[in-house]
């Protein structure tokens, strides 16, 4: 264990990643941690501040200057002002006299030069050198190199106290099942089930969460080295919903929630990888997300796709989210700082990927299970939130009403109410021209509705008529319907152990009468906006539960306004 978390903490980087840790760390060591790392500050070499005694020493004040990997010549004396010598200088020169609180002044210094690997040998002696010169009886150094720093993790966050016997071989093994996402998770899912299974105080949830950030942070550093992020990207967004099952109750205690913030940051930096890694390099050249899902047949490209869909949407649904709460918060109404930026062309690169991945998968135009309503939903509302994305979106709509329509009639392979692969490679080679064996294939449909709904809603009555048409013939027999959350849904919603909600039937496919509908049904059932989730500021999580238990998304969104 001490060896993987060594080349853990070589593999990260310094900030959003080593300095997240650190602060934990410390926490759980007894230390009272005064400073975070922050952005837009003067931090005069000061990375994390904090207070405390260390093995049964005298109260010391630790300041750490934080560095990532080895400590090279660079690295130490560089010509930037980030170089570790200038930062240590700067401590002494300024953060001493000015920065470190009244009441522990009288207290002696110990600064702490702190990497995730080690000193290069070259560099040794200048290290010991310096801090030969500089030490006196108030002021000393210490080195918290990767290997002090993995033997802390294991004795203060890895002890009996915090890790049952069964944790450590559990993680193992759900690292070793790189290629193999649900065996990883899996064993995952038991380690998650030992994490939580304790005593909900305010102190165990804060522990058990940061347990689970922690071992989610130890998985992605290990598949991000072996470039395979499949199973860190399923095991984080399972986790997220884990988590919050487990602690949404307790949401009114600051401390848990930060610490929950820090799991969510954890999940989109292992999301954001997967997508700058997997997707993003190759979502604009034909056909090449098809190929390099190296599936055997059309049906496992056509299933993975619409998953990879799913995912940017959901992506997409972060940074909207979050740009939304960035314009309530910008009293100026300027929009113009840099947080804003970033996340606005984050959003449009998401919402590119989505419109390359569909125009260069030609699959993505024809789903082959009824449910991937589901990931076109949260696609096109992400999509429908800016008229600039209208033109993209209105042919998207064209193509698949017409693929879909043409399939059914035809005998191809239209969207049927089968879940497994195994099902449809089956599907696939039937006869399908038996006029009973398609409607056995296709009782109810929440993906018509959808497809109506939009139509309407980007106007584009023709082709609204054109799908009516279709579905008042060859769908008689098929049962138009949505679902919608209940009083019961809070129970099951992040867990997905049981079945909730209520669907509501006979739904009217003429798209005027379909928004009259939706509107009715989003007045009279205001669940959607009663999850936990959605009430404690977190709404992309009641979507992301969507996705991963295949929950159709709720239309609530689109009618904010009917809450």
């Amino acid at each position: 264990m001490k060896k993987m978390l060594k080349e853990y903490l070589a593999s990260l980087k310094e900030r959003d990643e080593l300095d997240v840790i650190l602060p934990d760390l410390l926490s759980q060591m007894g230390l009272n941690v005064f400073i975070k790392p922050s952005r837009g500050f003067k931090e005069y070499g000061v990375d994390i501040a904090a207070v405390g005694s260390i093995n049964g020493d005298v109260d010391k004040v630790y300041l750490f200057s934080v560095k990532e990997k080895n400590l090279t010549r660079s690295t130490w004396i560089g010509d930037s002002p980030q170089s570790l010598r200038w930062s240590l200088d700067e401590i002494q020169d300024s953060f001493i006299e000015s920065r470190i609180p009244l009441e522990h002044k009288a207290k002696p210094v110990v600064i702490c030069l702190c990497f995730g690997g080690h000193i290069i040998t070259g560099v040794r002696q200048d290290v010991t050198g310096y801090i030969r010169k500089h030490t006196n009886e108030d002021l000393s150094f210490e080195e918290w190199n990767g290997d002090k720093l993995s033997s802390l993790i294991l004795e203060y966050m890895f002890t009996e106290a915090l890790l049952p016997v069964g944790w450590q071989p559990l993680l193992h093994k759900s690292i070793a099942l790189i290629d193999e996402p649900v065996e990883s998770r899996k064993y995952f899912s038991i380690l998650l089930q030992f994490i939580f299974d304790k005593d909900k105080k305010q102190a165990s949830t804060i522990k058990s969460i940061n347990q689970v950030n922690l071992a989610l942070w130890l998985i992605f550093s290990q598949h991000r080295e072996q470039d395979s992020l499949e199973a860190s990207y399923q095991l984080a967004e399972y986790s997220l919903l884990v988590t919050w099952d487990s602690i949404k109750d307790n949401l009114n205690q600051k401390s848990i929630r930060n610490a929950f913030e820090g799991l969510l940051h954890t999940y989109h930096t292992i999301t954001e990888a997967y997508f700058e890694k997997v997707i993003f390099p190759f979502v604009d050249k034909r056909h090449a997300i098809s190929h390099l899902i190296s599936a055997p047949c059309s049906i496992s490209i056509n299933l993975k796709l619409f998953d990879i869909l799913g995912r940017l949407a959901l992506r997409g649904q972060w940074l909207l989210f979050n740009l939304t709460e960035l314009y309530k918060k910008d009293i100026s109404k300027k929009y113009e700082s840099e947080e804003f930026e970033i996340l606005q062309n984050k959003l449009s690169k998401v919402k590119r990927a989505i419109n390359h991945l569909v125009v260069n998968n030609p699959l993505l135009l024809s789903p082959y299970k009824d449910d991937q309503a589901i990931d076109l939903v949260l696609a096109l509302h992400l999509l429908y939130q800016s008229s600039q994305d209208d033109v993209f979106a209105k042919s998207w709509l064209d193509a698949i009403i017409d693929r879909v329509t043409y399939s059914y009639e035809f005998n191809g392979m239209y969207p049927t109410n089968l879940h497994a692969y195994e099902q449809l490679l089956e599907h696939r080679n039937k006869e399908k021209m038996d006029i009973v064996y398609k409607e056995s294939m296709t009782k109810a449909s929440i993906l018509y509705p959808a497809l109506t709904l939009f139509c309407n809603l980007y106007d584009m009555p023709d082709l609204a008529e054109i799908l009516e048409e279709f579905c008042n013939k060859s769908l008689k027999h098929c049962t138009l319907q949505y679902w919608y959350p209940n009083e019961t849904s809070e129970e099951y919603f992040f867990s997905g152990t049981n079945q909730h909600g209520v669907a509501t039937t006979n739904f009217p496919i003429n798209g005027v009468a379909a928004v009259k509908h939706v509107k009715e049904e989003c007045k009279h059932s205001n669940f959607f906006w009663e999850l936990s989730a959605v009430k404690q500021g977190y709404t992309p999580l009641a979507l992301v539960a969507c996705r991963h238990y295949r929950y159709p998304t709720p239309f609530n969104l689109l009618f904010p306004e009917m809450k």
